[in-house]
């Protein structure tokens, strides 16, 4: 009798882990997999824990050699929800996540706002993998520590320019110029090799416009030198500050304008080698600096 009760434990004790085995949390784990976005597929990985009825997480994928820390995480059924913030020289970015939980298959989106235009990342992750070190023992997981890998940059150069480019710029008007506007803009290399001609053809509510600029590159400083003329015959002087190859700061001259006195500030974020983006603020008559707008250029396929 004393075997056979001893025999029923054993058996009740392996059903008890066993069970438990069966009971992981669907979403708790390491997926591992690819994102595909505006500069091709690449290595993704996601890692989640569960901490009471709440998650915690962190994903890579849409910045090389970089993680970021997931918030929000919800489930509703087999719908996964999340998002993260990026820091980006306009400010925070919100990237919202979408995925589809099936078995050991987690797919789904990454979506983003950025100057004006909307972006898409596909995910397509596999379960696989053990937790990250720190993440068991009933301790909140943390995501992956950041690699010192250098992130695909730009090589300061006037001729990242030269070329057609697209634009979108969407803002609010003033007396700098109408918006929101579009266009073209082709930048062509003058035979210094140190300067380039901008002509710009657009339109604003279907009023076609014209602007030019003169740019010149001092390589040894790393600065551009801007002298532009806008559609309204309204003349600006800057001067770029490129020694980041991420992102290029300008110093505007002041700008009278029909008795108003206007004072600019510009940055041009290098996004890849066929994509910048220009964030602009305006002061007028001395008054606070406010958001003027936003515009993302992206250069026209060449063809031989």
């Amino acid at each position: 009798m004393r075997r056979a009760l001893v025999f029923a434990s054993i058996v009740l004790l392996v059903q008890s882990l066993a069970f438990g085995r069966t009971q992981q949390d669907k979403l708790e784990g390491r997926w591992a997999g690819t994102v595909d976005g505006f500069q091709g597929q690449q290595a993704a990985v996601a890692t989640f824990k569960k901490e009471g009825d709440k998650y915690t997480g962190a994903i890579s994928g849409l910045r090389p050699g970089a993680d970021a820390i997931l918030k929000d995480i919800k489930i509703d059924g087999d719908k996964v929800t999340a998002k993260t913030e990026v820091e980006s020289p306009q400010g925070v970015v919100v990237v919202t996540y979408a995925f589809v939980l099936q078995g050991d298959s987690l797919k789904g989106k990454a979506e983003v706002e950025f100057g004006g235009q909307n972006y898409a990342f596909t995910f397509d992750l596999k379960r696989g993998g053990e937790m990250p070190a720190g993440a068991a023992g009933g301790q909140p997981a943390q995501p992956p520590p950041r690699r010192e890998v250098p992130q695909p940059q730009q090589k300061q150069s006037i001729s990242y320019f030269v070329g057609e480019w697209s634009f979108s710029w969407i803002g609010r008007e003033s007396a700098l110029g109408p918006a929101p506007r579009e266009g073209t803009a082709a930048f062509t290399l003058r035979p210094d090799g140190k300067s380039l001609d901008v002509r710009t053809v657009g339109k604003s509510d279907n009023t076609a416009f014209n602007e030019s600029a003169l740019i010149t590159w001092d390589e040894e400083t790393k600065t551009l030198t801007f002298s532009e003329r806008l559609a309204g015959g309204i003349q600006v002087q800057s001067k770029g500050d490129w020694r980041s190859p991420i992102s290029i700061r300008f110093t505007v001259d002041p700008i009278k304008v029909k008795g108003q006195m206007l004072q600019l500030k510009r940055i041009i974020s290098i996004v890849a080698a066929h994509s910048f983006t220009v964030t602009e603020e305006l002061s007028e008559n001395g008054g606070p600096f406010v958001r003027l707008g936003s515009a993302i250029y992206t250069k026209a396929a060449t063809t031989k």
